[in-house]
């Protein structure tokens, strides 16, 4: 049966290489103690082609959002530490919305804006350029997408614990106890990780580079690679290695606590399809996450092509990790992947849907 499984993912993923949806991926599953780990295609394309491995290294892009962001959150309020979610944050900043609504999405700021085009740019630079813009809509009268919650959100967590966003990740990961195989870091070239073990993005017309090692998001590359918006990069073994912790997690064993984690995957508001940092799967179901998982189901998706799913219900996890921005970030083919993708694991791992 685990052949038969393994031997499917791996065809669909093949047919995704084939259709040039990107060039490699690697997928994990994450059931009753056993783990499913798939990779297949070329790591690069250019200038050399580079087949895949499983350990290899990708940009997990908006996975930064939960799998940082929203992780220093829970880990802080594991520990007991006072931090008032549903309070405003104007005693750090002039805005007066509460905090959870820059983990959800509604707190009224467009998409995304050039931050990167200021030079130099710091965290303070970047917080004052997006408070200079006028709102898109009412906090809380509907939801948008938008990294510029998200490098608020980087400043709040700095200024209400005292030390640098890289540093409270840190602090969260080693609650984790990873596997020897895991990377998860932010700027993993000046960890020691060979360029070659990192999978490349797109081609920088600014910079005149391909970008590998380094974060594809420009506003977070021109803030030195770190931020709640993007710069986290990994492997397959470091992301279920985090997944399985936050759903052991919820099962009330694992290193966070059972309430904090809940709250955050769990949260519900009439005006967003998100809990907090988590995407609610069931919500977004028919589109990225396919329609397959349970309502309890929560992940995130990434620019680079990257993807989670936690079920709690079913006790699945699922991710897959993909550079299809290599070496053009305008192929979209991913979109229609996805769901296949994700209906396929839910089919093969748990098929009968709550």
């Amino acid at each position: 049966m685990s052949l038969s499984r393994i031997s499917k993912i791996f065809q669909l993923l093949k047919e995704g290489v084939d259709k040039g949806v990107f060039s490699s991926a690697v997928s994990g599953v994450s059931q009753a103690g056993r783990r499913y780990i798939v990779a297949c295609g070329y790591l690069s394309l250019t200038p050399f082609v580079e087949p895949v491995e499983d350990y290899h290294v990708y940009d997990l892009a908006s996975l930064t959002k939960p799998l940082a962001g929203a992780l220093i959150l829970i880990d802080k309020l594991s520990e007991g530490k006072p931090v008032e979610l549903f309070s405003s944050v104007k005693p750090y900043l002039p805005l007066d919305v509460p905090f959870f609504r820059l983990l959800n999405h509604t707190a009224g700021f467009k998409p995304w804006i050039p931050l990167y085009k200021h030079k130099p740019l710091t965290l303070e630079k970047a917080v004052e350029l997006i408070l200079r813009e006028e709102l898109a809509y009412e906090p809380g009268a509907s939801s948008v997408y938008s990294d510029l919650g998200y490098f608020l959100l980087t400043y709040l967590l700095e200024r209400m614990f005292g030390k640098n966003f890289e540093n409270l990740f840190e602090e969260a990961r080693s609650k984790v106890s990873f596997s020897r195989r895991a990377r998860l870091m932010f700027k993993p070239l000046e960890k020691g990780v060979d360029v070659e073990d990192i999978a490349p993005t797109s081609y920088s017309e600014e910079e005149k580079v391909l970008l590998r090692g380094v974060v594809e998001d420009e506003n977070t590359r021109a803030l030195s690679g770190v931020s709640a918006v993007a710069g986290l990069f990994g492997n397959i073994y470091g992301v279920l290695d985090l997944l399985e912790a936050l759903l052991l997690s919820y099962k009330r064993s694992g290193p966070f606590s059972q309430d904090v984690v809940k709250t955050f995957v769990e949260f519900e508001d009439k005006a967003s399809d998100f809990a907090l940092g988590f995407m609610k799967v069931s919500k977004n179901g028919k589109s990225a996450f396919g329609d397959r998982f349970s309502r309890k189901a929560f992940g995130h998706l990434g620019f680079t092509g990257t993807s989670f799913v936690v079920d709690p219900e079913k006790e699945l996890i699922v991710a897959l990790l993909t550079n299809r921005v290599h070496p053009d970030r305008n192929n979209i083919a991913i979109r229609e992947f996805r769901p296949v993708f994700h209906n396929l694991i839910a089919e093969l791992f748990a098929p009968n849907r709550p």
